[in-house]
């Protein structure tokens, strides 16, 4: 009755973590580190067996659970459903080389900061403006 074979929920689960991503599945099986054709077999249905820590890697590239990929969960999990991250940032993010991820980390804690400071002094300035015809002074 309407069961679906557990490698076709994976590969459903991978396509849709890929076009949410923004991910060609050779980028997405070499941010797992793994060779360039494992998403693509995984699609195809030529990989109808994907081991423990495949499954692992691929979750941790495409930003998701492996009890999501496995069709045990409905929520992809992790960052962007729980901090309300965009996944294509993070995505983004995890493309960056290690040798410049202190680089970027400083530039987005400034434009954090900034953007901070901006709604703070926008909330300063809101709290300060009169309201209605009470604040207002007769001459």
């Amino acid at each position: 009755m309407g069961h679906t074979r557990p490698m076709k929920i994976v590969a459903e689960r991978v396509r849709a973590r890929l076009k949410l991503l923004g991910l060609t599945p050779r980028a997405a099986s070499l941010r797992a580190n793994r060779q360039p054709f494992v998403v693509r077999d995984i699609l195809a249905g030529r990989n109808e067996n994907p081991k423990s820590d495949l499954i692992l890697d691929l979750a941790r590239a495409l930003v998701c659970s492996t009890d999501y990929l496995l069709g045990l969960s409905d929520s992809p999990g992790g960052a962007p459903g729980t901090l309300q991250i965009d996944p294509k940032l993070l995505g983004a993010l995890q493309r960056i080389p290690a040798s410049e991820q202190i680089t970027v980390r400083r530039m987005l804690e400034g434009v954090a900061d900034a953007a901070r400071a901006e709604f703070d002094a926008d909330s300063r300035l809101k709290r300060k403006k009169p309201r209605g015809r009470a604040a207002k002074k007769k001459p």
